[in-house]
């Protein structure tokens, strides 16, 4: 039997592009994709309006309305979840549910003003209820929280195949319920006396007929790939159109944007993001350049399109960037007057001005600089406006660089760039760097307080250099900063802002 769903995405919201953060349209796309390659795609009609586009044909046709968007929580700037936002809207689906049209609400549209609240009910099942007494006063919650959510009803069909590890989610609680409504999930690690105030997914089957389902989970694109929350989604979606989800549910793998958005024939097949490391020098004795190169390859291994070559002479540079999208410099010309040659040199400057990526690996802020010991004539002045923060060497001079003792110490990312988004505060074993010089300016990513500074340092940023983008980090002393999973990411991350392609990999909690 085919079934038609409708899939209305609101405008993204809460930060920049690329951060997946209240990222509708991409998350719709993901949720068709997911339905298309499942074992009831072939059938299923879907249609996908972004942007908050009504497309009334398909509303007066759909089995199911998929409602993923901001809502409206007293003044702009977030307006009404879609399917109430207008009183035209409201009697379409008003129609489509008489006629025993499903309604899903995932995440933010699930917010319901208070006259809008008995309909959302009736429709949905459950609703966030933000407004009382016409005022902006929350009977519902927002709790952030890394949990074990709890499965509440085992036998019910969207529960299929459905296995809720632990998950780090913004949690929107304490709902206000249809009578009819049945909870499904609830999260422990929320506030609140009895499991109703902590349930945070549920399933509706109206008296007159017709089905709703809701979620106040999927913050971000990233909380997709959480495979219990993706399936008890895609059950949910099948379940509320009419269709009877498999014993083993709706199992789908989760895919990268690129991948969606070429199957949906909205973009290219995805490309591989190609990186050339310049490693070495073992007359620094204090870095192990094998080991940190090592524990960089296995963080990209996270990220399927990294494809990375090895370097450890810089004469290689000369010919090893023609096919590359991203440098990783994890190097420095310790005691090696030879430095950089000439022909790598111009083949660094081309590669930057033709829009190549450079990630500047640690000490490599320290290279061809005449203050490095016994390397004074590899002193290379343009260098030092591709690393906007130098490593000035001569230890005993006022003024010169230095850091902490290596031990392990709290990082902080800050900002909203996309390289730290959805990150928190995390303990990392390294070296904390600081009075780097340099006058250009910096935004920090991320930070740490010297226990010799008493300041916080920056340790991470990022800008653009014509069109090429940098990303310099002072962390990577050894195989160890790579441990937790934060780092990782940042790892991966870097690599694919440098190359001016679409971030990949899961916020760590």
């Amino acid at each position: 039997m085919s079934r038609r769903i409708v899939i209305l995405a609101g405008r993204k919201s809460h930060g920049p592009a690329g951060n997946g953060i209240h990222d509708y349209p991409a998350q719709a796309r993901l949720i068709e994709d997911c339905l298309r390659r499942g074992p009831l795609g072939g059938g299923l009609g879907i249609t996908r309006a972004e942007d908050d586009a009504w497309p009334a044909a398909a509303v007066a046709a759909a089995d199911c309305l998929v409602v993923v968007g901001d809502g409206r929580d007293g003044d702009l700037p977030y307006a009404e979840a879609g399917h109430l936002a207008s009183p035209e809207r409201i009697a379409q689906v008003e129609a489509a549910v008489a006629r025993g049209a499903g309604v899903v609400v995932l995440h933010f549209s699930t917010f319901a003003a208070e006259r809008d609240l008995a309909r959302a009910l009736r429709w949905q099942g459950a609703a966030f209820q933000w407004e009382q007494g016409g005022k902006r006063d929350w009977h519902s919650r927002i709790t952030w929280a890394t949990g074990m959510p709890d499965v509440l009803a085992a036998g019910h069909p969207v529960l299929r195949g459905v296995a809720m590890g632990r998950l780090h989610e913004e949690f929107y609680h304490r709902l206000a319920f249809h009578p009819a409504a049945v909870p499904l999930v609830a999260v422990r690690a929320l506030p609140g006396a009895d499991p109703g105030e902590r349930t945070v997914a549920w399933a509706l089957e109206r008296p007159g007929g017709g089905r709703g389902f809701g979620t106040t989970m999927a913050h971000s694109l990233d909380s997709l790939r959480h495979d219990g929350l993706r399936t008890l989604l895609l059950n949910g979606i099948a379940w509320a159109a009419g269709c009877e989800p498999p014993d083993a549910g709706l199992g789908v793998p989760f895919a990268e944007r690129e991948e969606v958005d070429h199957r949906l024939g909205l973009g290219p097949a995805p490309a591989p993001i190609r990186v050339a490391v310049l490693a070495g020098n073992a007359a620094h004795r204090w870095h192990n350049w094998p080991e940190s190169t090592a524990a960089l390859l296995r963080a990209w291994g996270d990220d399927a399109r990294i494809t990375a070559r090895v370097h450890t002479d810089p004469a290689d540079l000369a010919s090893a960037l023609d096919d590359r999208d991203v440098l990783v410099l994890n190097w420095v010309n310790w005691e090696d007057p030879a430095g950089m040659p000439a022909p790598a040199r111009a083949a660094l400057q081309a590669f930057v001005a033709h829009g190549g990526g450079v990630f500047i690996h640690h000490f490599a802020n320290g290279a061809c600089h005449p203050s490095l010991p016994g390397a004074a004539a590899s002193d290379w002045p343009w260098y030092r406006t591709l690393v906007r923060r130098v490593w000035e060497h001569r230890p005993l001079a006022p003024g010169a660089s230095s850091h902490d003792r290596f031990r392990a110490f709290e990082v902080r990312p800050c900002g909203g760039h996309p390289l730290v988004a959805g990150m928190g505060a995390f303990t990392v074993e390294d070296e904390l760097y600081w009075r780097q010089h340099g006058d250009e300016p910096i935004e920090a990513l991320m930070t740490a307080r010297s226990q010799e500074t008493g300041a916080d340092e920056p340790l991470v940023w990022s800008y653009e250099l014509g069109p090429a983008r940098v990303v310099q980090s002072l962390l990577g002393h050894s195989a160890r900063t790579y441990e937790p999973a934060a780092m990782r990411a940042l790892a991966c991350r870097a690599v694919a802002w440098c190359a001016q392609r679409a971030l990949h990999g899961a916020a760590p909690a």
